[in-house]
């Protein structure tokens, strides 16, 4: 029981120093011709986007060619889905009934994981842009540099 504490504690400590980042958003983007192009955001102009791929290159992308936008934050839904299933195990670890415990974290581990999972969609603080046009990117640079790792 004092491992699953320790663990516990370093783990919500790990959590509050991760807390303390600036967030981090991803970025779905559409184009006219139907390409889709996927990263981190970096920079909203009046001009056109520039994403950070995950294999690292760097892509600036014209606003005339932009169709859509699916903005969403990185990094919220996994560690609820961790926590949401160590509550479970941690529960069943605290049972003194052997079959109780199994039947908890066989079933709750689960339901935690999925919980877990409902909490981290419902606060990725999702936007979208749908029917781009060029004309609208002056408009909504504003909006969109708060999800900007420039600032």
């Amino acid at each position: 029981m004092k491992i699953f504490l320790t663990f516990l504690l370093s783990l919500s400590i790990c959590f509050t120093c991760i807390a303390q980042n600036r967030a981090k958003y991803k970025i779905k983007i559409v184009e006219k011709s139907g390409k889709v192009s996927r990263g981190n955001f970096y920079m909203a102009a009046d001009d056109g986007l520039t994403i950070i791929k995950f294999n690292r290159d760097t892509v600036k992308l014209k606003a005339e060619n932009i169709s859509a936008l699916y903005i969403s934050r990185k990094g919220v839904i996994g560690p609820l889905m961790i926590v949401g299933g160590l509550a479970f195990v941690v529960w069943s670890a605290s049972n003194n009934n052997a079959l109780e415990s199994a039947v908890i974290l066989l079933v709750g581990a689960p339901i935690g994981v999925s919980g877990g999972l409902l909490v981290g969609q419902l606060l990725a603080n999702k936007k979208y842009y749908k029917k781009l046009e060029a004309k609208d990117f002056p408009l909504i640079k504003e909006n969109l540099q708060k999800y900007t790792q420039i600032k």
